[in-house]
């Protein structure tokens, strides 16, 4: 799902300069060629979740389409802000969750999303997208989509 998710993301950046996108220092591979031909619309903010939905929240505010991309549970460190501004204001910042469940639960708990529908199930205002397969996947109607929104990749 992640392969198909950047290359489509990658052909609407291509035609629309107000796409951005942020990543959690992971992503690599399938945000390198992004990151290589967008390098003024790519942001790597490290492990600084909270801090990358910030600025994605400032982008969007100016008129930009930014999309945060990190592993599903570390947006669980930018709940607060998220809760805030995102979902509380409608700021049409895009949530791109990498990993369901227990796909990376070599990592450790930290890494597990088993209760990631219940936490964004508090959200109501974040339109939620779960894409079964990678040919369910639509950048599109996330970019053109003036709401907040969340899409959950399986790691696959």
């Amino acid at each position: 799902m992640r392969p198909r998710f950047f290359e489509l993301l990658y052909k609407e950046m291509k035609k629309d300069d107000r796409i951005w996108l942020l990543v959690g220092d992971l992503g690599y591979g399938g945000a390198d060629k992004i990151r290589d031909d967008f390098p003024n619309r790519f942001i790597n903010t490290g492990s600084a979740e909270f801090s990358m939905v910030g600025i994605a929240i400032g982008l969007a505010l100016e008129g930009k389409i930014p999309f945060c991309y990190t592993i599903t549970p570390f947006f669980y460190r930018a709940f607060e802000i998220l809760r805030t501004y995102v979902d509380y204001e409608n700021i049409p910042v895009k949530l791109v969750g990498s990993g369901r469940d227990t796909d990376y639960e070599h990592d450790g708990y930290s890494h597990n999303a088993e209760d990631v529908k219940k936490v964004m199930g508090t959200l109501p205002n974040i339109v939620q997208y779960w894409p079964k397969t990678k040919e369910d996947i639509s950048v599109i109607s996330l970019v053109f989509n003036s709401k907040p929104s969340f899409i959950s990749l399986g790691r696959g």
